[in-house]
């Protein structure tokens, strides 16, 4: 209960009224979004731990998200940060739309997909040298999770448990090291987590790019490809649009930096899904494509 009205003391600060709860949302892994109502106004609460530095950086993502808005970018309209307890919460406008995501790990249909692909790419060429800082951790940060693991994700031990995603994680880590040394991107704003599951159409038209984060300081910024590459991770299975995926993340990033960024979303997709949906449709499918993602990933950096 304490948790519950430290939720709500620190949504009405940052929606600056009174707000009903409705309950969780009804997609999202980490489950900490909320659906709420102020006023006549449906809005989403993202709820964090508090700790140093986490309204900043969530007041960092306001601006970022504002900025793009004010480009014509398809970001949700945020309303503000609030803190009260051990919590803080971020507000937006809902967005109506549905995800291009039809369940939790199944493919886009392709003719979805299609239709809404290219706003998409017009939307992440808005994010260009949009950044906010000089001298941003990327990609160091992203890095460290293929050779040494992340906080809570990209988790090596995980891997390690089983024959078959200990081979993964050693093609994933030798893609990591042989990683050029310098020329990626650090300017352009990143979403991070580019996934059809964050992306919100109606009748086939680009909708929305929701569930933004800063988790930490200095996230949010590098290069703009990683974006791409993640839609490209998690559409790997469509035939149809996976050259010009391909196409757009080499056009921004280079051929070996891509790899890189795919190395990473291989282990931090399957790492998660190995720990938290075992043995079912979507471990298979995970697996499955990180196998043709590797390979193809090993034979544009021979």
């Amino acid at each position: 209960m304490e948790v519950e009205a430290a939720v709500r003391r620190a949504a009405v600060e940052a929606v600056g009224s009174e707000v009903r709860i409705v309950g969780p949302t009804a997609r999202g892994e980490s489950r900490s979004t909320l659906d709420a109502v102020a006023g006549d106004v449906e809005v989403v609460l993202k709820v964090l731990a508090s700790g140093p530095g986490v309204v900043e950086n969530q007041q960092r993502l306001v601006r970022l998200v504002r900025r793009l808005s004010a480009r014509g970018y398809p970001a949700p309209d945020y309303l503000g940060v609030g803190a009260a307890g051990r919590v803080v919460v971020t507000a937006q406008r809902r967005i109506p739309g549905t995800t291009l995501e039809p369940g939790p790990g199944r493919p886009v249909e392709p003719r979805v997909l299609a239709s809404t692909l290219p706003a998409i790419l017009a939307a992440v060429e808005l994010q260009a040298g949009m950044g906010d800082l000089p001298r941003p951790p990327w990609p160091g940060w992203l890095v460290d999770t293929i050779t040494s693991g992340g906080e809570g994700y990209c988790l090596h031990s995980t891997m390690r448990r089983r024959p078959d995603t200990s081979e993964i994680l050693d093609r994933v880590i030798r893609i990591g090291r042989e990683r050029p040394q310098d020329g990626a991107r650090t300017t352009d704003i990143v979403h991070f987590d580019l996934s059809p599951a964050n992306v919100l159409h109606r009748d086939g038209r680009l909708a929305g790019i929701i569930d933004w984060n800063v988790p930490f300081a200095g996230a949010g910024q590098g290069d703009r490809g990683f974006d791409v590459a993640t839609l490209l991770f998690y559409t790997y299975d469509d035939d149809a649009t996976r050259p010009a995926l391909w196409d757009r993340a080499i056009a921004i990033s280079g051929p070996r930096w891509t790899a890189v960024y795919l190395a990473h979303l291989v282990l931090r997709q399957v790492e998660w899904t190995v720990r938290h949906h075992p043995g079912g449709a979507q471990e298979r499918r995970f697996i499955s494509l990180s196998a043709r993602i590797l390979a193809d990933c090993e034979a544009i950096t021979r």
